[in-house]
């Protein structure tokens, strides 16, 4: 086989371009050192996944969620605050791990959350007063069509309340 330079440097330049696509395609965003395209579905519930997340309290607590994005310069994709759970669909610069993400989001929503809403908080949640259940659940979302299905899923949950819990239960259990 005869060396051909001119094939090999179109070649490497395919192989160039598809790589800088890759890097630069329209989703990605710019960090000061850094592309990047992370997101992240968060789950997480009330203590004892108390139902208490309706009307008002709904409302304000989805508010303080975009406070809170806004602050971290976090990008919500999707949120749907249900009586007993939160679903989140987030977009996050690298610098922060997922652990650090609900960290973020269930303690500044709860303390901000208690400032305002202290003594329904305790009606449904006894004395001590904590708002969130200690666990949570985190999951990434890899690309545009599995993004699509997750924001599909989390802009459902309102139309599927009245049905089958059974996902879930199996999140918390």
């Amino acid at each position: 086989m005869k060396f051909n330079a001119q094939t090999e440097i179109d070649e490497r330049q395919k192989t160039l371009k598809a790589v800088l696509h890759y890097f630069y395609r329209d989703n990605a965003k710019s960090g000061s050192h850094s592309r990047y395209s992370l997101q992240y579905h968060l789950v997480w519930s009330p203590k004892y996944r108390r139902s208490f997340l309706v009307g008002e309290i709904a409302d304000r607590l989805k508010q303080i969620l975009k406070e809170i994005a806004f602050d971290y310069r976090i990008n919500i994709i999707a949120m749907e605050v249900m009586p007993d759970h939160i679903h989140i669909l987030i977009e996050a610069p690298p610098k922060y791990a997922p652990a650090k993400l609900a960290q973020i989001f269930k303690g500044i929503s709860s303390r901000r959350m208690r400032q305002e809403f202290l003594d329904v908080i305790k009606r449904y949640i006894w004395k001590d007063g904590t708002l969130w259940a200690i666990g949570y659940y985190v999951g990434s979302v890899s690309d545009n069509a599995t993004t699509e299905i997750v924001r599909e899923y989390i802009k459902n949950q309102k139309l599927e309340e009245n049905e089958s819990q059974s996902i879930q239960g199996c999140l918390f259990s």
